[in-house]
């Protein structure tokens, strides 16, 4: 990216200003975490993103190699959350993929996440002088 060009958010395939149009920003802190067949849990390095700095990503990748058809979509429960009003949640999300062709072993990876919110301030329309 070169100096001068601004990154870009995104919530469902559009721009997050445009999706969320009454929020400033999202921040969302997450983790996610594999096991093995052995039952062992590896947790890997906490990530954060935010709709200000651009670095927003509707849809988290899983990061397992040789998952298909998983990933973390973060973009539906930012979606509820501006829905309720809600300005802060924490959970836990399953990857919904599979690993391997032919016998579709579930894939193992799960996203820990915390989600801030930021409203914009709600106005009030002043009503018209007489």
């Amino acid at each position: 990216m070169t100096e001068g060009q601004q990154r870009t958010a995104w919530g469902f395939d559009r721009p997050f200003a445009k999706v969320f149009p009454q929020l400033k920003d999202a921040v969302v802190q997450y983790e996610v975490s594999s096991r093995d067949l052995a039952e062992t849990d590896t947790s890997h390095d906490r990530f954060t993103m935010s709709a200000i700095d651009g670095t927003f990503q509707g849809r988290i990748g899983c990061q397992h190699p040789e998952c298909h058809g998983g990933g973390f979509e973060i973009e539906r429960i930012v979606d509820d959350m501006v829905h309720e009003r809600q300005e802060s949640r924490e959970g836990v999300l399953v990857c919904p993929g599979w690993i391997g062709d032919r016998d579709r072993v579930p894939c193992v990876n799960s996203l820990g996440y915390t989600i801030v919110l930021f409203f914009k301030v709600r106005t009030t329309p002043k009503a018209p002088l007489d």
